[in-house]
């Protein structure tokens, strides 16, 4: 008997041997989902830089290449190799079921005592390592003995070595690559990731009772027989085994240098959410499953195994290398789709999956090869008799070099070589791997000799494949213009050289990080082609992220001005950490930053940023923002968060509502918390989602908008209104300086940039459905990268302050800073722009001329603003209110915010006194209602409101939108909601699903729904 023939045959458990194989498939399916969700778990604690991610990998996969290599020490020993995988099976059930109790518990315990303890110093803690290894250890160790328990049933049940362990290879991860892509796209996002652990084990007991029910059904054989001769014969041949394992090894290394290397890569085109990962990492594993199913018969008919070995090892290598060219082509590829496709919905799918094919194209070649290396050297070695320990050897080695590919390539290859050059070296790894193998069998005696043309065609291939190694990467034009392109987003493959100049460009640990200059000087932030701030280094004409950046700076002390310890999340350019540092009463400032290589890119902003490097009261914390708040003793009396974009992969734990309970416990109590939310490239559900979470920890909070499209929450830790003293405002020099740089010369002007009541804003988001974001239904993560997509913006969100009349001041009284507003830039907030128009155009009305510039200003107003002035001025008014009639309209819109109510009042009534004798009944009522609107008056808002939309038959939608708002926000406000809902139930047939859904409009709904409710309204 050898070791090909078990003692029994395939035709004695036929059906069993099915059933394991369907199993198989299953627990792959299984085993992904636990990868992906106890990654996110750890993740959630430990944070997501570099490190953190390294204790992930090495904890899970290490207990993986545990698990099987024990297995392979001991499964000649094991009489039951089914049963006991039954068993496995059962008890990571069981695990599962119990996972979520037992993270909370250790993650409570972990946060408030353990990791205070135990990890002094900022950054990396080996007491992490501890804990993930408590966590996930014992169920990696067992999944890890799941491949070599099966492989080995089956082949007792008679299976062929080599089918047998390349079909349950296929099986296995054709099931991981349908995990990956089902647990990312559907289960999470509707199960979230307890339903999806309680499902995956509820999925590992079936397979368990199948697993079971087969080995009741089969015949009981014990392990396979090794003859003498060849086990004498692989005695006497232990280099050929050492080498063996030594290519399983380093075939598992390079293997996870592609892998991470094409996954860094791809997201320069891709871009880096979530979803984009998962189409990333499926093709990889399916591209092994592949192989392995191509290699099920052809290995045991193979006469020279190790040449063969060896062939795939090169053309592996080849292939991997020979990807670069047309990685290049996708950038031109991505181009073309997003200008091909329209953004909506059903695209998106249809994006996904070209995604998908992309990175299928880069990936399949290579791993196809890497997925026959596995099942053929563990069937070399056992045609060799080295026994059935093999199995578990050869794929926990091949396990703990997958360990050493990913750790090598992270924290050595890409900071030193670069992406391509390390997609290099993992080929050249492979390729000399095939040479040492074909050396081998050409020494190997029992192998036919190899002809001479034979051997000199292996002689040139090999030449030809050390060739490929180094011209292939010389020749890709994997240049910067392309790298740092954000085609993902701006659908063009590369910038010009007349665009940008590079001033940096480094391959950080977990990002690519660029700094571009434009021609007007100003520099841009870049991590893997996604802008992360702009500025001029020089403090010259300040860009919508100076808007952004000065103003979370400086919100923080002058909400909280004896603040003394600081927490900045996110580097950036520095700027905001370094407005920051202008509060002399600041002691000390953390600033966290996730990537190391942003440090040196931020350095290319001075002297803009100086003080975030050279002010001895700041320091940069290398670690990410959830694992240092865990560790870091004391409070802080201000956090400000800034990290990136909530579609990047990670990011979104920074937006839940776990992640803000965990800011609260680190504030003091009377601390003040900022958080940077961005409106482009995100629907009103999504942030409203995030507004939700942040609202469940923080309910009383103040929104200002910096520009058009970027707004930051202030709250404090005791729940009170964040509030700006004009003390405080007159003590913080330095900060009133860094607010002129931008513009805001004085308190009232800062405070315009309002973007309303939190409580408002709170019940807006709620109205769009959107649960609060959370650890443990990521609902941000699973949405963003689709938004993204689509290009959609969250305004609605923060619209209040837009709208054509000072509605809510009604019953809140007039704002003290109307009036405040005398000049605003080009990117602050649209009501910014338009108080600041407001004086001019009041001037303007009133007879002064308006210099050139003033008139430019105007836009396409100034026509509408002309009539009104000469009606004002003649008191020739249009013939009835119809559409002549919206210039009135729309300049009433412009007034309120930039002047103060006393002198609007008075325009309003000088008008209607000179000009009441040439208006008709309708349009005495509309001055009647606009100079009740400039005095706040909601008794003569509501009397003229009603007396407007009751007497007049011309109006268009745009007046008729003014005068409900009017009508009703006047009602809300004398606390007749019965009657505003009266009207506005009238009103709406009117007015189009547009006008409907504006926030203002929007708002009034939900008011009055909630009075019907029974529930307090918001505002």
């Amino acid at each position: 008997m050898n070791a090909t023939a078990p003692l029994s045959t395939t035709a004695s458990a036929p059906r069993a041997v099915a059933v394991l194989y369907g199993i198989f498939f299953l627990s792959g399916f299984c085993g992904l989902i636990y990868e992906s969700i106890w990654s996110h778990y750890l993740k959630l604690l430990l944070g997501h830089a570099s490190y953190a991610q390294a204790v992930v990998l090495v904890v899970f996969v290490g207990g993986l290449a545990i698990g099987a290599w024990l297995t392979g020490r001991f499964s000649e020993r094991l009489r039951h190799p089914v049963l006991l995988y039954a068993i496995v099976e059962a008890i990571v059930g069981v695990i599962a079921f119990l996972f979520q109790r037992i993270f909370e518990a250790a993650s409570a315990w972990a946060t408030t005592s353990f990791l205070p303890a135990y990890c002094g110093e900022p950054g990396a803690c080996s007491a992490s390592w501890l804990l993930a290894a408590a966590l996930i250890l014992p169920p990696s160790i067992l999944l890890g003995t799941t491949f070599p328990l099966m492989s080995v049933g089956v082949m007792r049940m008679g299976v062929q070595p080599g089918r047998g362990l390349s079909l349950l290879y296929f099986l296995n991860s054709a099931g991981a690559a349908l995990g990956v892509l089902g647990s990312g796209f559907l289960l999470i996002p509707t199960f979230g990731l307890p339903g999806t652990m309680l499902l995956a084990g509820s999925m590992n007991a079936l397979v368990a009772l199948a697993a079971f029910a087969a080995w009741s059904h089969s015949p009981k054989a014990p392990p396979m027989a090794v003859p003498a001769a060849a086990a004498a014969a692989a005695q006497q041949t232990p280099t050929q085994l050492r080498l063996l394992l030594l290519v399983a090894c380093l075939t598992g290394l390079s293997s996870f240098i592609y892998e991470v290397v094409w996954i860094r890569m791809l997201t320069l085109v891709f871009g880096a959410a979530t979803h984009s990962f998962e189409l990333m990492l499926a093709p990889f594993i399916l591209g092994l499953a592949f192989g392995a199913w191509w290699v099920r018969n052809r290995i045991e008919s193979a006469t020279q195994p190790l040449r063969l070995l060896g062939t795939i090892q090169v053309v592996m290598g080849v292939a991997a290398v020979a990807t670069l060219p047309l990685y290049v082509s996708l950038y031109d590829a991505m181009a073309f789709l997003l200008r091909t496709l329209t953004r909506t919905e059903g695209s998106y799918t249809v994006f996904n999956l070209v995604l998908g094919l992309m990175a299928a194209a880069v990936m399949l070649p290579a791993t196809f090869c890497a997925g026959m290396t596995l099942p053929l050297i563990t069937a070399i070695l056992l045609r060799r008799g080295d026994g059935e320990r093999q199995v578990g050897q050869v794929y926990g080695i091949n396990t703990f070099g997958a360990i050493a590919g990913v750790l090598l390539t992270v924290h050595v290859l890409i900071p030193s070589l670069g992406l391509k050059w390390s997609l290099a070296f993992g080929a050249a790894i492979d390729v000399v791997l095939g040479f040492a193998l074909w050396r081998l069998a050409g020494r190997d005696a029992s192998a036919p000799a190899l002809s001479a043309g034979w051997r000199a065609g292996y002689a040139t291939a090999g030449v030809a494949a050390a060739g490929l190694l180094v011209a292939l990467p010389m020749a890709a034009p994997l240049g910067i213009d392309r790298m740092a392109s954000g085609v993902f987003r701006t659908g063009k493959a590369r910038f010009g050289a007349d665009d940008f100049k590079v001033v940096f460009h480094r391959d950080g640990k977990t990002a690519s990080i660029t700094v571009l200059e434009s021609q007007d000087g100003v520099r841009s932030l870049l991590t893997n082609g996604k802008p992360d701030g702009a500025t001029h280094p020089q403090n010259r004409t300040p860009t919508p992220d100076d808007q952004t950046m000065v103003m979370l700076g400086a919100l923080g002390p002058l909400h909280h001005p004896n603040a003394r310890r600081a927490a900045v999340i996110g580097l950036g350019t520095g700027t905001s950490t370094s407005v920051l540092l202008e509060s002399r009463a600041l002691e000390a400032v953390d600033t966290i930053e996730i990537e190391p290589m942003m440090v040196e890119a931020a350095r290319h902003f001075l002297p803009r940023t100086a003080a975030a490097f050279n002010d001895p009261r700041g320091r940069i914390i290398i670690d990410d923002a959830r694992a240092h708040f865990s560790k870091a003793p004391g409070r802080y009396d201000l956090i400000l968060s800034e990290p990136s974009n909530p579609w990047v992969s990670g990011v979104a734990s920074l937006f839940t509502r776990e992640f803000y309970e965990h800011i609260q416990r680190h504030l003091a109590d009377d601390g003040v918390f900022l958080q940077w939310l961005h409106l482009y490239e995100a629907s009103p559900q999504v942030v409203g989602s995030i507004v939700r979470a942040l609202s469940t920890v923080f309910p009383e909070f103040t929104v200002y908008a910096t520009n058009t499209l970027d707004v930051v929450i202030v709250a404090r830790a005791d729940r009170k209104p964040a509030t700006i003293s004009p003390e405080a405002f007159e003590r913080q020099a330095g900060l009133r300086q860094r607010l002129r740089e931008i513009g805001i010369d004085n308190l009232g002007m800062l405070s315009q940039h309002s973007a309303g009541p939190g409580s408002a804003i709170r019940m807006l988001a709620d109205s769009y459905g959107a649960p609060p974001n959370s650890d443990y239904f990521p609902y941000v993560d699973n949405r963003a990268g689709r938004d993204r997509f689509q290009n959609v913006t969250a305004r609605a969100l923060f619209g209040l302050p837009d709208a054509p009349l000072p509605f809510l001041e009604f019953a809140r009284g007039a704002s003290p800073h109307a009036g405040a507003t005398r000049q605003a830039g080009g990117f602050m907030p649209d009501a910014v722009r338009i108080a600041a128009a407001g004086s001019v155009v009041l001037r303007y009305l009133q007879g002064e001329t308006l210099t050139p510039a003033q008139q430019a200003g105007l836009g396409g107003l100034a026509v509408e603003l002309a009539l009104v002035r000469g009606w004002r001025q003649t008191c020739a008014l249009p013939n009835g209110t119809g559409l002549g009639w919206n210039a009135m309209i729309r300049t009433a819109a412009i007034l309120p915010q930039g002047v103060k109510p006393a002198d609007l009042t008075r325009f309003w009534e000088e008008f209607g006194a000179r000009c009441r004798k040439n208006a008709t009944p309708d349009q005495a009522a509309w001055l009647d209602l606009l100079t009740a609107v400039a005095r706040r008056d909601a008794g003569a808002a509501r009397e003229q409101g009603l007396r407007v939309l009751s007497l007049d038959r011309q109006l268009t939608p745009e007046s008729r939108e003014y005068a409900t708002l009017a009508t009703v926000s006047a009602l809300i406000a004398m606390n007749e909601r019965d009657q505003a809902a009266s009207i506005l139930g009238e009103q709406r047939r009117f007015l189009s699903a547009e006008q409907m859904e504006q926030p203002w409009m929007r708002y009034l709904v939900l008011v009055l729904s909630a009075r019907a409710q029974n529930r307090p309204p918001a505002g």
